[in-house]
């Protein structure tokens, strides 16, 4: 599978020369934005490999080849709605980590036990490690009554498009179809594939029921998949495909654009 974009082009630099003299010393939210940056790139790395994996011809390493042409595309379904589901699951924490991306770059203090503790500035290793943690552990979604963005917004208003653009994503993202998968594979079950279920036995016998006054015949449901939630493997593939290069990356490239165009973190955080 071919994407379009590089997505390494989103990870910090990987040399840089600079002037020791008159240079940016490092402060905390420098390194908090780089780390998450190193971080997000390396979860959408993931996301492209098992998007690629579920193109992959080499299918001896995941099972035992077998006589039987149906029981091998069975397999080979199955293993592709797997790598599908990671690269949901993936694409979906690039997302959440966005949001975190921006926050311990413009947040200057987090709350500890209802205090607020200053995590601007230069601090030790063991100090500023544990206070990542505890910022990490205030952001929620861009539109929760709890989200510190809005506050953010007016302690630091010049952040105010980077957070625009952050919401703006998530209201046309939040009610999408891959959000909706994400969620249900997360918190409710596993979908049922509509190309592995046409390779089923199917069912062994079927119910209806009449209406007496019109005569009208309902089939009931008597099958486990009557009631899962089922949709196209394939069509899923591509969707998530083209979410990637046409809306995710984009949404991701000018949100690190813009942070480092204002945060202009020290070059000796790299």
């Amino acid at each position: 599978m071919d994407f379009n974009t590089d997505i390494f082009s989103l990870d910090r630099p990987s040399k840089v020369t600079f002037n020791l003299v008159g240079s940016k010393l490092p402060n905390s939210n420098d390194v908090y934005f780089r780390a998450k940056q190193r971080e997000l790139v390396e979860q959408y790395s993931a996301a492209r490999i098992f998007m690629r994996e579920t193109e992959t011809d080499d299918w001896d390493h995941w099972f035992n080849p077998v006589e039987d042409q149906a029981a091998t595309e069975a397999f080979r379904l199955i293993f592709r709605s797997h790598f599908y589901e990671t690269a949901l699951f993936y694409y979906n924490a690039v997302v959440d980590i966005s949001w975190t991306l921006c926050y311990v770059a413009v947040e200057f203090a987090c709350s500890n036990k209802d205090v607020r503790v200053d995590i601007s500035g230069i601090k030790p290793i063991e100090e500023a490690a544990e206070l990542l943690r505890k910022a990490e552990g205030n952001v929620t979604s861009p539109t929760a009554e709890d989200n510190p963005f809005s506050y953010l917004k007016l302690m630091c208003p010049e952040f105010e498009p980077v957070i625009n653009h952050i919401v703006a994503f998530w209201n046309s993202f939040s009610s999408s179809e891959i959000r909706k998968r994400y969620n249900f594979c997360k918190h409710k079950g596993r979908p049922s594939y509509e190309e592995i279920e046409k390779l089923s036995s199917g069912r062994i016998m079927r119910f209806y029921i009449e209406n007496p006054e019109t005569g009208q015949v309902t089939q009931i449901a008597s099958d486990p998949q009557d009631v899962r939630y089922s949709f196209s493997l394939e069509d899923a593939i591509l969707q998530l495909r083209d979410f990637d290069d046409s809306t995710l990356f984009p949404y991701i490239q000018k949100l690190i654009e813009s942070i480092e165009n204002i945060l202009q973190p020290s070059p000796m955080v790299f």
